[in-house]
């Protein structure tokens, strides 16, 4: 499969969600761009600069901090609310992050299964065929 005949990189969606502890209601539209290798490396980046080398900062911390310095680089159109929040920065509501987190996560998977197929139902058909291809093979006779 050449990259021209790739499926389309980028999926836009809508947002609707009320934030679990602010209960203001989130309304906009995303445009999620599949990273690439620049963007993957500019959103490691600033994670580690979220993190700031702290050896004692929590799981959930470092947690949203990836997610929200992968969604910087990987957005390429967002509402103002979201500018507006400094790319999630100035929130409180995680699950309005989650939630666009989430669209963006589903989006890969469906590409990557386009793309690769099943790979659950591949791995288990690499398995099925390696074990009876062993079963086939004559023992070796002992010496």
């Amino acid at each position: 499969m050449s990259i021209s005949t790739l499926p389309s990189m980028e999926k836009t969606f809508t947002l609707d969600v009320k934030g679990s502890d602010t209960g203001q209601q989130f309304q906009g539209t995303f445009t999620y761009k599949r990273p690439n290798l620049r963007a993957k490396s500019n959103a490691a980046k600033l994670a580690a600069r979220l993190n700031e080398d702290l050896k004692n900062l929590d799981e959930d911390t470092k947690f949203i901090h990836d997610v929200l310095a992968n969604l910087r680089f990987s957005l390429t159109q967002t509402p103002d609310l979201w500018q507006q929040s400094d790319v999630g920065l100035n929130l409180y509501d995680t699950n309005v992050i989650f939630d666009i987190y989430k669209a963006c996560v589903d989006f890969e998977n469906e590409w990557t299964e386009k793309v690769w197929g099943n790979q659950e139902k591949a791995k288990e058909e690499l398995k099925e065929s390696v074990k009876a291809a062993s079963a086939k093979e004559p023992k070796e006779k002992a010496k």
